[in-house]
């Protein structure tokens, strides 16, 4: 039993600090006496049980991928590093592919029990900068087919013929399409 009260002390502490600096939670508990952990902690309780059961749960989910996502990507703009706005450029990508297949499928999604609670806990894990779950999910997934399709849309009639380049290379000349070709290779 300590070591549950060790944890919860732990996490208290962690959580009154973050939430220290938000102007709303101070006002909630100085107006209210209640400890502003134990709001946030009730107001996310409500969130998840109306998730769950259904109820405005399009919304109430993407309100959380969309809010803190916000929030954190203006946060990263202003910061003088690159390394967070990397984070939050790979998630708005992500967000946004997961949206339109969620559109265009949606009818057949909404009769999985539970959808709106995994993309809700797939939200968080892209977001979370302790998973960097958009960073990752860009790199295995996304990049590959983007480069992959990126190298199919150069036509293979735009790339001189083998016999022109070894002939244009000797003599130290190109063609009009050849340099042009050149050009898009190392671009890529």
């Amino acid at each position: 039993m300590e070591h549950a009260r060790q944890v919860h002390d732990k996490y208290y502490e962690a959580a009154d600090r973050a939430l220290s600096k938000v102007p709303a939670a101070v006002t909630f508990q100085n107006k209210t006496g209640v400890p502003k952990v134990y709001g946030a902690a009730g107001v996310a309780g409500v969130w998840v049980t109306l998730v769950f059961f259904n109820i405005g749960a399009p919304l109430l989910v993407n309100l959380v991928g969309f809010g803190y996502a916000a929030y954190a990507t203006v946060g990263a703009i202003e910061s003088p590093g690159k390394e967070d706005d990397t984070q939050w450029l790979t998630y708005w990508v992500i967000f946004g592919m997961l949206n339109v297949v969620e559109y265009f499928t949606g009818f057949l999604l909404y009769w999985f029990p539970f959808f709106y609670v995994a993309k809700l806990g797939f939200l968080v894990w892209l977001m979370l900068p302790a998973t960097r779950g958009a960073e990752k999910l860009y790199h295995t997934g996304v990049r590959p087919i983007m480069l992959n399709l990126r190298n199919k849309r150069i036509p293979a009639s735009a790339a001189p013929a083998p016999a022109a380049t070894a002939t244009a290379a000797t003599n130290g000349s190109t063609t009009a399409a050849g340099s042009s070709t050149a050009t898009n290779l190392k671009s890529e």
